[in-house]
């Protein structure tokens, strides 16, 4: 790394060229192979409560070098914290960004590369705005964006690492995108399939052939947001939704944007930035050479039997219904019918090493508890699993167990609950920056109702507290029943839902405590890890599946399950081995339940049934047919699964 200081500062690593030019204050240029990088804003903006940050004064440069590195650090006020200090640390291969507020507040959005500058000289050109209406709030507005300072792109396109069910990866470098853990059903075709996915997006050029990386790295236990958005347009930045829920007292380091190049390769891409996790203990390594040879046995899942005898698709190319509410999948969860879908198997010569009992062994009430009406011997059930060197995994949806959904039983004062008194979004009414308007710069507050819950949006008055301690003990004991010997003897779960985590700004503990502990990202992590360590002291080598592709996750997870395969394409192998690259990189190790639900078409199915053993453990969901399509399985197709099961165990 060489490093030229004058009018100009520049540093030259193995992979890229640096510059900052004092007649362009406030911005530096970062170039990578073939050109690829960006005109990256120095003074990243951090909202504090309803306070628009915007930049004062910014210092020159103050450069320090070492051996095999130099950080360059440009000292600020703005109108939101006393003091801000931004850094950019550059080695020879990469360069990392963050910045350090100091002061007090909460965060709102926090912002990279992007942000406002206090008296603007831009807004001398400008008057009030006229704009026709009968009022100013019904007149046109002009968009956030056009007040901003933004980093100037020298990219085409963004590679995105988030799974969703259209297996959206690639946009224009003008349009938006959010890896996000509060996600639903309907963003890019539903986002939820992996809460959250890794926090990483890449720069690339028009072929699309090399990339750099623009990673988030955050320290454990700092997860405190929603997610981190890509923000497009003529210009860009990087944003992170922290909705008031962490306050700053004194000083906060914001976390870090590494950025180095990743050429054509965009799975290496990935585990080069989980490695820079974990040199930089952001994230955990777990050693899972040797982990038990069970978790490693084929899978049937009884979710896509329960489907295809359902009335899910006929309700679904009906076009009747709006809601769930007469979906009857549930019911088909029962002893009789696993029993009836285990002897199919069996005839077939066909013989799962792992069972999952999906949605629902459950009371309705209580998720954690026996429906003895369904199951009236589940004890015994598993027994006789175990006798044939079977084991048994339990589905569970973790968020559930609370007041408002499956968890009648849970006293109110372990719970977390919505204040509608503090329900609003906090938006800029940008009439603020100009002159004439005479406003104070801040945000508005835009109150709302608390949305009407359905059964794939847990709008949730009441979400249990996983740090409460008497609502941690009654899991752990509840646990201990379902998976150790002296009580039913299950052998692990495998979790839905994640995203029902939760997500409206007027979360607050029914104790007397004014803020949640745990917000975001930490608050699904610490739910996980509640059921992870409850699992392993009732049995050791439980297993826990999971859907959180995100790396901070990898000491909560013995299995990453490749989730639903909802999908308008024929084929479905090339987005299911995607899934399953990330899995591979983000938890090295780990398990791969690789999933089956639902299908296209038989025709996908059996491509699919062929190409599983490849990627992971391979899964059957089905024993009569494809659930969408109504055909029926032929002899050929369990000799398909006899054979690939037949090598696949061979090869363990």
């Amino acid at each position: 790394m060489k490093i030229t200081q004058g009018n100009e500062i520049i540093v030259r690593g193995k992979d890229y060229t640096l510059t900052y030019d004092t007649g362009d204050p406030y911005y530096v240029q970062l170039r990578f192979g073939g050109g690829i990088g960006a005109k990256l804003l120095i003074a990243s903006g951090c909202d504090s409560g309803d306070l628009i940050d915007e930049l004062v004064e910014i210092s020159a440069p103050e450069v320090i070098e070492n051996s095999t590195s130099a950080e360059i650090k440009f000292t600020a006020k703005t109108t939101a914290w006393e003091k801000v200090e931004y850094i950019f640390n550059c080695d020879d291969s990469r360069v990392v960004y963050y910045y350090t507020v100091h002061g007090s507040g909460t965060l709102e959005d926090v912002r990279f590369f992007e942000g406002f500058l206090h008296d603007d000289p831009r807004m001398e050109a400008k008057d009030y705005p006229f704009f026709c209406g009968p009022g100013r709030h019904m007149a046109m507005h002009r968009g956030v964006k056009e007040f901003m300072m933004s980093s100037k792109p020298y990219f085409t396109h963004v590679y995105s690492y988030g799974i969703n069910s259209c297996d959206k990866r690639i946009i224009g470098f003008y349009e938006e995108m959010n890896i996000r853990v509060n996600c639903d059903r309907h963003y890019y075709g539903g986002d939820w399939l992996a809460t959250p996915s890794p926090f990483l997006f890449l720069m690339g050029d028009k072929d699309k052939d090399e990339w750099v990386t623009l990673g988030l790295a955050v320290k454990p236990k700092g997860n405190r947001f929603m997610g981190y958005r890509y923000v497009g347009g003529e210009d860009f930045g990087l944003m992170l939704d922290y909705m008031g829920q962490t306050a700053v007292e004194e000083k906060w380091e914001s976390p870090k944007i590494m950025i180095e190049a990743a050429a054509s390769d965009k799975y290496n891409a990935l585990e080069s930035y989980v490695n820079y996790l974990v040199e930089e203990k952001c994230v955990k390594d777990i050693d899972r050479s040797d982990i038990p040879t069970w978790w490693k046995l084929p899978i049937f899942g009884g979710w896509g039997e329960q489907v295809f005898h359902s009335n899910r698709w006929d309700n679904f190319f009906s076009g009747k219904y709006d809601g769930w509410e007469t979906d009857d999948t549930h019911l088909f969860c029962t002893q009789e019918f696993y029993e009836q879908s285990l002897s199919k198997l069996e005839a077939k010569g066909l013989d799962p090493g792992i069972l999952i009992i999906d949605n629902r062994w459950f009371r309705e009430d209580s998720l954690l508890d026996i429906d003895y009406e369904l199951w009236p011997d589940l004890k015994g059930f598993i027994e006789r699993q175990h006798e044939k060197g079977r084991k048994v995994i339990l589905w569970s949806s973790p968020w559930s167990f609370c007041m408002s959904s499956k968890g009648k039983t849970v006293p109110m004062q372990w719970h977390m609950y919505v204040d509608e008194r503090d329900l609003y979004d906090l938006e800029i009414d940008t009439d603020v920056f100009y002159k004439a308007c005479k406003m104070e710069h801040k945000k508005i507050r835009k109150y709302y109702s608390l949305p009407t819950e359905t059964h794939t949006d847990a709008f949730w008055r009441y979400v249990a507290d996983p740090q409460h301690p008497e609502y941690v003990k009654m899991v752990k004991d509840k646990i201990h029943y379902l998976l150790s010997k002296d009580g039913l003897d299950a052998d692990g779960f495998e979790f839905d839902y994640t995203h029902f985590l939760p997500r409206f700004r007027g979360t607050k503990p029914i104790t007397k405590q004014d803020r949640v502990t745990d917000w975001g990202i930490e608050s699904l992590h610490t739910m996980i890890k509640l059921y992870y360590d409850s699992a392993k002291e009732a049995k050791s080598d439980a297993l826990i599946i999971s859907h959180t592709f995100n790396p901070y996750f990898n000491d909560v997870l013995d299995m990453l399950r490749l989730q639903d395969i909802y999908s308008d394409n024929r084929s479905v192998v090339n987005q299911m081995d995607h899934r399953a690259q990330i899995a591979k990189k983000v938890c090295k190790g780990c398990a791969i339940h690789t999933d089956q639900h639902p299908m296209p078409s038989l025709a996908a199915w059996r491509e699919y049934a062929e190409y599983q053993p490849k990627i992971g453990n391979p899964c059957l969901y089905y024993v009569t047919g494809i659930e969408t399509t109504r055909e029926r399985f032929e002899e050929e197709d369990f000799e398909l699964l006899r054979r690939t099961w037949g090598q696949y165990r061979a090869e363990l």
